[in-house]
């Protein structure tokens, strides 16, 4: 008998919420018809003013039927993973970031370089933010994140300027 009670209830409410939004819609499109026509581009304005009425048309009626409260609980669940998720992809790419900073500014390896890296021989073809791309001696393309040549030892085999033989090796 309850649930009756309470969707007979809501379903007044809606009417009401209803009647009142084709109201305010009438009142909302004679104020576009008559004062705000001079105005240039005043299409774009209507559509924005539409859109809003009828967001919180939408949101009156969730919230009667009680649906909105769950909502904004989904909306901030995820809200709470999405931050979470941030500050772990944040550690990595940061970490990768600073150590491409130190590779562009260190000159140690540049593009053109041949290096061997976790048993891998190729040359560098580029040098990003957070990645070096090096092409190896069978013709694929190796991404190795630029914390690697921070954490592991890496020989320098030979440099694009003809210079010496040099090796590397970075803890």
């Amino acid at each position: 008998m309850r649930v009756l009670e309470v969707w007979i209830s809501n379903t007044i409410y809606t009417l009401i919420a209803l009647f009142a939004f084709a109201i305010a819609l009438y009142a909302l499109r004679t104020l576009i018809r008559t004062e705000l026509r001079r105005l240039r581009g005043y299409q774009k304005l209507a559509t924005i003013f539409y859109s809003i009425a009828f967001l919180i048309l939408g949101l009156t009626l969730l919230n009667i039927w009680g649906v909105l409260s769950l909502l904004i609980s989904f909306a901030a669940a995820l809200g709470i993973i999405g931050v979470i998720f941030g500050f772990a992809i944040m550690e990595v790419w940061l970490s990768n970031a600073i150590a491409g900073v130190s590779l562009i500014f260190d000159k140690l390896i540049e593009v053109g370089c041949t290096i061997k890296i976790d048993g891998t021989k190729g040359k560098i073809i580029q040098i990003s933010l957070t990645s070096t791309r090096l092409a190896t001696d069978d013709g694929k393309l190796m991404i190795v994140p630029n914390k690697s040549f921070r954490e592991r030892p890496y020989l320098i085999i030979e440099f694009p300027r003809g210079e010496e033989q040099k090796t590397r090796r970075r803890r």
